[in-house]
C-alpha cells in the first residue's frame, strides 16, 4: 500500500481503486489486545494537483481479552475514513487530524494502523449482565443508600448530636 508521488501524478484528476489485504503483526502494546486478524482495506485514491484524498473502508477483527472475565473474544471493526495527503504541508504544520504531509511516497499502511488503534475499544465485554458486586464493593439501591446514611456509627453519634445542636442555634 505504498505509491510514489510520481506514479500517482500520472493519474491526475482520476481515481485509483484500492483493494488490499494486510496482516499486521503487533498493532499496539496494550496487554488486552492479543492479536489482529487479516485486515481488508478498500477505497479510492483521488489525485488532485498538490493534494491526494483517499476514501478508506477498513474491516478487521481484533482479538481481545474480555474486560470482566479475561476470556479471549473477537471484536469486529469497520472503519470508514477520508484522509488527505498534502504535498505543501510540513511536518511541523498544525493540520487537521485527517490531513497528512507527504513528500516522496504515499504510505497508507501507517494511516490504516493508526485508524485501527484509535478505534479499538478500551473496555469490551460480551456479557450484558449488570455487575452486582465484587471484592469489597456492591451495588446498592437508593433506599439502601438512604438507610445506610441514616444509620450512624455509634462512635460518631455524639458528633452528630453536636452538629444538630449547632444547626438549631443558627435558626
Amino acid at each position: 500500500m505504498r505509491w510514489s508521488l510520481t506514479q500517482l501524478k500520472k493519474f491526475n484528476q482520476e481515481s485509483i481503486a484500492v483493494n488490499e489485504k494486510v496482516q499486521f503483526g503487533e498493532i499496539t502494546d496494550r496487554k488486552d489486545v492479543t492479536s489482529i486478524e487479516e485486515t481488508s482495506v478498500e477505497g479510492e485514491i483521488h489525485v488532485r494537483n498538490r493534494q491526494i484524498s483517499v476514501d478508506l473502508m477498513i474491516d478487521t477483527v481484533v482479538n481481545m481479552l474480555d474486560s470482566r472475565t479475561s476470556e479471549d473474544i473477537e471484536v469486529p471493526l469497520h472503519i470508514e475514513s477520508k484522509e488527505i495527503f498534502d504535498e505543501e504541508a510540513g511536518e511541523d504544520d498544525e493540520l487537521a487530524e485527517n490531513v497528512h504531509p507527504v513528500t516522496h511516497t504515499l504510505d497508507l499502511e501507517t494511516v490504516v494502523r493508526e485508524l485501527i488503534v484509535v478505534n479499538i475499544p478500551f473496555v469490551i465485554t460480551k456479557s450484558d449482565e449488570a455487575l452486582t458486586g465484587g471484592k469489597e464493593w456492591s451495588v446498592m439501591t437508593e433506599e439502601e443508600l438512604t438507610q445506610e446514611e441514616e444509620d450512624v456509627d455509634p462512635r460518631l453519634a455524639k458528633l452528630k448530636s453536636l452538629l444538630d445542636d449547632s444547626e438549631n442555634k443558627e435558626e
